[in-house]
């Protein structure tokens, strides 16, 4: 038996290349195409992506990390909400002016934790000869923890915990000296606190707090207990 099929390939192709049919096949490559250039030149990784980064890093103070807006604004619309309370509308420029200052000051991008200590020894209204408390841990992975207060001996100094956990103050920062939790004043500090910064030891911490320095630490364990003690020349 045979069989025999005549086909009229060339009308078929004629026929499956026409607008109507290659239009949706045009379309969707266009489209595929734009999208994935516009993910190179866009991307997280994309030379835009990082001008945007920077030229956002450059309008913050000392590179304020983004996530970190939500609690700086938080602080800062605190305080001047607190300012301009009850001022008539020529004086409210110079009250926020002023609450700005107050509650984060100008502060270097970094800051030694030497220079701390004694911005601490100052706040706590300790002369030289007189001891306050100063613990410092850190991590191998560079994480840092750092423990003030007033009293040489925070709770008595009871527990294993040589008093740390009644210390009033608390820093605690990665490799990189950038703060990411506080605690001032005995509270723990979070974006829906509302502390009252009043000394330049407080407004020190909290400019930390909410990115505008970073702290580099030049002291080793020993050191920063041995600044907390009386000091004799």
């Amino acid at each position: 038996m045979e069989i025999t099929i005549n086909l009229d390939l060339p009308g078929i192709i004629a026929q499956a290349v026409t607008a109507e049919r290659l239009q949706p096949l045009v379309d969707k490559a266009i489209a595929d195409a734009l999208k994935s250039a516009i993910n190179d030149a866009t991307g997280y990784r994309s030379p835009f992506s990082e001008a945007i980064k920077t030229q956002l890093t450059d309008a913050m103070p000392h590179g304020l990390s983004i996530d970190d807006v939500a609690k700086f604004q938080h602080v800062l619309n605190h305080a001047l909400q607190s300012a301009v309370h009850g001022a008539n509308a020529a004086s409210v420029n110079a009250a926020l002016a002023k609450a700005v200052e107050g509650v984060v000051p100008d502060l270097p991008a970094v800051m030694k934790m030497s220079e701390l200590l004694e911005i601490a020894r100052d706040g706590f209204h300790k002369d030289k000869h007189e001891e306050f408390y100063a613990l410092f841990e850190k991590s191998g992975s560079g994480y840092g923890h750092l423990y003030l207060h007033s009293d040489s001996k925070p709770g008595h100094g009871y527990g294993l915990d040589d008093g740390k956990y009644a210390a009033h103050y608390r820093l605690d920062f990665n490799g990189k000296g950038e703060v990411y939790a506080l605690k001032l004043g005995g509270t723990q500090v979070t974006p829906a606190s509302l502390p009252n910064v009043i000394s330049r030891f407080d407004a020190t911490m909290m400019g930390m707090y909410v990115g505008r320095t970073r702290i580099e630490v030049d002291m080793d364990e020993y050191d920063v207990r041995n600044a907390a003690e009386a000091q004799y020349d």
